[in-house]
């Protein structure tokens, strides 16, 4: 009896449960023997009657197979097509999935399993920890929505809802989505999870919070691995005070780089500082800055534009790769490439350089320009233009409806007072000043802003200034101007001045001191100071030279109208002489040091540009 009991239960344990209805999720296959779910193994097997139905019940060590699926538990309770396991419950599905829970309802037509309490599923890396988890075995699909926990090992996610499509190894996640990294906690609506490739994609506004900042995204996904993000819809991100936003942004961990694409901009309100551009990448690690295309930055203190702006924020310099322009304060800038050192105030500009001071209302051209903004000094070397680094630089103002131009081999200027706008001009070697009705040279020349003097001084050259038909030449040689216009010209030591009409005979003034006034641009009045001599001609009716008066006294005040000396004043005891003119005399009297710089004058504005000039005196 022992024997035929034992074999009975043999039989009984390789009990099978058949599907009896199709599966809603897909249809049954063709083989009905695929259906079974086989018995393996159990300690005990017990039968039970329901109404018409017999239960079967298997307690300890429980195995049972479908297909490519085990199922193990400590106790399972068998009911037609029905399986309800109990304690230690795992199903395996081929090599990597398994499912852990203390109960599990499972239906073999349909191949679903109803895992509750305490369970795990587990996908090669992956776990996913949850209270209540559908999975439907056919289609590889786990379900969950009473919230679950997913594990990577490094990387925690938890949501409402979750939707595990195994084959694809895709998680979607719904509703109060949250993954905690130990770089950053994500929070989202809606998550699409890759567990094969660790990459997470964003469909919903999403918000990723780092420990100095946070970004916001609504589309996009992040590669987990090799920490590299690209969000593609309405991103922007807040770190340490510092707002970013774009059409597009890349976030490379690795790196800690930023790339903003489309309509990027990068501001910073504590700081004042605004950043923007067609592309930026900005590296949160050293600071560093890129803004490419139509770039915009500025600060408190300066606007910077250009076609690609690279800023060092710890070193406080920057640089414009291509065209660009710089305006600090009452100061422009524009060069084809500019570098600048806020901690050192160092600042170089190169090619086609244009510096404008808007206070002093003057302009600078050059081929480069070295600078500080410290100490506000600038230098100025090269031509502009075509003549690059071989011509010179060229210094133009308003000046009465007019433009004065001035170009020397070097041209610098400084404040002298930075609380002051008093700023000073100085040009070196072969100094060359042109405006329509006023030409000058000289070796070296300083101008002040905040009494608009020019002071020029010799070297080798006096210094020789031109204004309608006459000419004023002096060792030293100074010009006030008074509302953009010539007021008078002072000059000192070894005096002439000369005018003529029609360069055939020569007025002249000459003495230790000169000073000329102006009305309107023209001579108004000149008074000669020390050893004074004058020679001027006198005309008839009819414009015809009839004879000289040469005149020579201490001082001497000259009154003038229409470029003509209309009338003279001599003091401490003159002494002069009027002499008729014969033919003989056609050359005229010249006094001692006479010379005529026709030659040299400058008669347009390109006359200012070229390397060398003659050199007469």
């Amino acid at each position: 009896m022992l024997r035929i009991f034992t074999f009975l239960l043999f039989v009984l344990a390789s009990v099978t449960l058949r599907a009896q209805s199709p599966a809603i999720t897909a249809p049954p296959p063709q083989d009905t023997a695929a259906h079974k779910l086989k018995i393996e193994t159990a300690l005990l097997v017990e039968y039970f009657l329901k109404g018409d139905r017999t239960l079967q019940k298997l307690s300890g060590e429980v195995r049972m197979r479908q297909e490519n699926t085990l199922i193990y538990c400590d106790t399972a309770i068998l009911d037609a097509e029905d399986a309800i396991l109990k304690g230690h419950v795992i199903i395996e599905q081929g090599d990597s999935l398994k499912i852990f829970s203390d109960s599990t309802h499972y239906r073999a037509d349909t191949k679903v399993a109803d895992a509750y309490s305490n369970v795990v599923l587990e996908n090669g890396k992956q776990q996913l920890f949850t209270k209540k988890l559908r999975y439907d075995m056919a289609n590889k699909i786990a379900t969950y929505h009473t919230g679950a926990t997913v594990h990577n090992g490094k990387s925690q996610l938890t949501s409402t809802h979750g939707y595990y499509h195994v084959d694809k190894k895709e998680i979607y996640f719904k509703d109060k989505v949250v993954v905690t990294d130990p770089d950053f906690t994500m929070r989202t609506d809606t998550m699409v999870f890759n567990t094969e490739e660790q990459l997470v994609y964003f469909v919903a506004p999403t918000v990723i919070s780092q420990r100095k900042g946070k970004i916001y995204t609504e589309n996009g996904f992040y590669d987990i691995e090799n920490q590299f993000a690209e969000f593609d819809k309405n991103p922007q991100y807040e770190r340490e005070g510092q707002r970013g936003k774009a059409d597009k942004m890349r976030y490379n961990g690795a790196t800690k780089e930023y790339v903003l694409e489309g309509n990027a901009v990068i501001e910073e309100p504590a700081k004042g500082q605004h950043a923007a551009a067609d592309v930026i990448r900005y590296n949160t690690d050293n600071g560093k800055s890129v803004l490419i295309g139509n770039a915009v930055f500025r600060d408190s203190t300066r606007n910077i534009t250009g076609a690609e702006i690279r800023y060092d924020e710890k070193n406080k310099s920057y640089q414009l790769a291509g065209r660009g322009k710089v305006i600090d304060g009452s100061s422009t800038i524009e060069a084809d490439s500019l570098d600048f050192n806020d901690d050192r105030g160092n600042g170089a500009a190169i090619g086609n350089v244009i510096w404008q001071d808007t206070t002093s209302d003057y302009t600078i051209l050059a081929f480069r320009m070295d600078y500080n903004k410290k100490t506000e000094y600038l230098q100025a070397f090269g031509g502009f233009g075509a003549a690059g680094s071989g011509g010179r630089p060229l210094m133009k103002t308003p000046m009465d409806n007019d433009t004065l131009y001035m170009s020397a081999d070097t041209l610098s200027s400084w404040k002298r007072d930075t609380l002051s706008d008093d700023r000073l001009l100085t040009a070196h070697r072969d100094v060359r000043i042109f405006k329509k009705d006023m030409q000058a040279l000289c070796d070296s020349l300083s101008f002040s802003t905040v009494d608009s003097i020019f002071r020029f001084y010799p070297k080798k050259n006096k210094p020789i200034v031109w204004s309608d038909t006459s000419q004023f030449s002096a060792d030293t040689i100074w010009i006030w101007m008074k509302n953009k216009q010539l007021n008078r010209i002072w000059l000192r030591t070894n005096t002439l001045v000369i005018n003529s009409e029609d360069e055939a005979m020569f007025n002249q003034i000459k003495g230790r001191l000169n000073t000329v006034y102006f009305r309107d641009n023209k001579v108004q009045q000149m008074f000669v100071e020390g050893n004074a001599q004058a020679v001027y001609y006198a005309l008839d009716d009819r414009k015809a030279y009839i004879g000289v008066n040469q005149t020579e006294c201490s001082e001497m005040r000259l009154f003038f109208e229409n470029n003509q000396v209309r009338d003279i004043k001599f003091y401490e005891q003159p002494s002069g002489k009027f002499s008729p003119l014969k033919k003989k005399d056609a050359e005229g009297v010249k006094l001692g040091g006479f010379f005529w710089d026709k030659a040299r004058r400058p008669k347009r504005l390109e006359d200012l540009l070229t390397v060398q000039v003659i050199n007469s005196q």
